[in-house]
């Protein structure tokens, strides 16, 4: 019974605790779409921390970005600042897969499948990484590296949910691969209270999609 009544007491304890310190999750709630109202999916939507809070929000992780039928499979990644990505080749042609990017530069020549599967970039610049494939020009991916793992891709309905959040005021970037301006104008301010689940309705505006490739038997190109 006194274990019983001492649980409670420090249950009870950790309550009024969290609530006097916002340890509440809270959780901020974004829908992205174009400028004709049509959701857009594969948009990363970060929260930028201070630089004091990024190392208790921060993740390394190991992804892959695959090559199946002449496509980087996912389009979109994103990383925390720190990880690695490897770039296996699942279909039955060579690839050559190579970044020219301000954040990453890398070049991995011709391989095959089952070839290079254990070889890794690490990505330790944030912003955003397109990469692309030298023989198939119309092959190309974005790795989107992050300060924290405060970043999340939405669905096809344009929605994402982030939660367990600290209380405060921030800067919300939401990203798409074919937006335009910089991302210095990619930046939303929000709030977030504690226990509470904050909206953000985000509209892009799109440039025309770069990934193109030839139709079967055609000589010209399609978009995708």
């Amino acid at each position: 019974m006194n274990k019983l009544l001492t649980v409670t007491k420090y249950s009870l304890a950790l309550l009024a605790t969290s609530m006097a310190t916002g340890l509440f999750a809270q959780s901020l709630q974004v829908t992205v779409a174009d400028s004709e109202g049509n959701p857009l999916g594969e948009s990363v939507i970060e929260v930028l921390l201070p630089a004091e809070m990024q190392t208790q929000y921060q993740t390394l992780e190991a992804k892959q970005v695959d090559q199946q039928d002449k496509e980087f499979v996912p389009g979109v990644t994103i990383v925390t600042r720190g990880s690695r990505v490897s770039f296996p080749n699942s279909d039955d042609i060579l690839h050559h897969v190579y970044s020219f990017s301000s954040a990453k530069t890398f070049n991995i020549p011709l391989y095959g499948r089952g070839e290079n599967d254990d070889y890794f970039e690490t990505f330790t610049s944030t912003g955003v990484v397109e990469i692309g494939c030298n023989i198939h020009d119309w092959m190309l991916a974005y790795i989107y590296v992050a300060e924290s793992r405060l970043a999340v891709l939405t669905n096809e309905a344009g929605t994402a949910l982030l939660d367990s959040l600290p209380t405060g005021e921030f800067q919300v970037r939401v990203w798409h691969p074919r937006v335009s301006g910089d991302m210095e104008e990619l930046l939303h301010s929000v709030r977030l209270d504690p226990d509470a689940t904050t909206t953000l309705q985000v509209e892009l505006e799109l440039q025309r999609d770069r990934r193109v490739r030839r139709a079967p038997g055609s000589s010209g190109r399609r978009y995708r």
